[in-house]
């Protein structure tokens, strides 16, 4: 009977610092750390775009090229503009000089084409997206913050980056940026309601992570990850 009383004590005891010491755990996380799993790699990305309306005439770059800034992409046809008959000859001469000059695609910047949404032959406008293009060489990660943690967070605090890409790899970086607007703020769809009823969200909060040799890792941007931010 002695024998069960202490094998009781002893379990109650065990089952009581294993509760203590998940209870130390957490306080001790949330104490010392701002944690989320809602964070990933990114990059400045930039938009091509034709400055003339007219036909793709020439496209020489495919998804996953690496380009330089100023490189030549494509070029546009400008016959319809040099035998327009419309003008005078001087000012025809005017006109297709310029377009001759804008005809030509470039890179706006350095980095990566994610996206060739054009073809040979299809018909562009000014402001058509025809690429996008990313910053791949300056690799960063956007973690979003609650609200209600976001007071914690300074800029220069140590962050450890979990990657999965890499099989959990941890990396060291540090808080370069934090956001001075909620995502819901930068919504195309608007978030207040029109029949009267609103129920609360907790907001989220970007905060802007570096950590070293991110562009020499063979990252992508959209690549999941989470971030532990040191905020003793």
């Amino acid at each position: 009977m002695k024998n069960k009383k202490k094998i009781l004590i002893i379990l109650v005891a065990v089952l009581l610092i294993g509760a203590a010491s998940i209870v130390y755990y957490y306080w001790y996380e949330n104490s010392h750390y701002v944690s989320t799993e809602d964070a990933r790699i990114a990059a400045d990305i930039v938009t091509v775009t034709p400055q003339i309306p007219g036909r793709i005439t020439e496209w020489n770059v495919s998804e996953g090229d690496n380009v330089k800034a100023g490189a030549n992409l494509g070029w546009q046809d400008t016959n319809a503009v040099a035998t327009s008959s419309g003008v005078n000859a001087a000012a025809l001469n005017a006109v297709g000089s310029l377009m001759v000059s804008k005809a030509e695609i470039t890179a706006p910047i350095s980095g990566k084409v994610l996206k060739s949404s054009v073809v040979p032959g299809q018909m562009v406008s000014p402001g058509q997206a025809l690429a996008l293009i990313a910053d791949t060489g300056d690799l960063y990660v956007t973690a979003n913050i609650e609200e209600t943690k976001i007071k914690e967070v300074k800029k220069g605090q140590n962050v450890e980056v979990t990657i999965d890409a890499l099989g959990g790899q941890k990396v060291m970086g540090k808080v370069e940026e934090i956001g001075q607007a909620t995502l819901s703020t930068f919504s195309v769809l608007p978030t207040q309601s029109s029949n009267g009823t609103f129920t609360k969200v907790t907001q989220l909060i970007p905060v802007r992570i570096r950590f070293p040799h991110a562009s020499e890792m063979g990252l992508a941007p959209g690549m999941s990850v989470e971030v532990k931010i040191d905020i003793r």
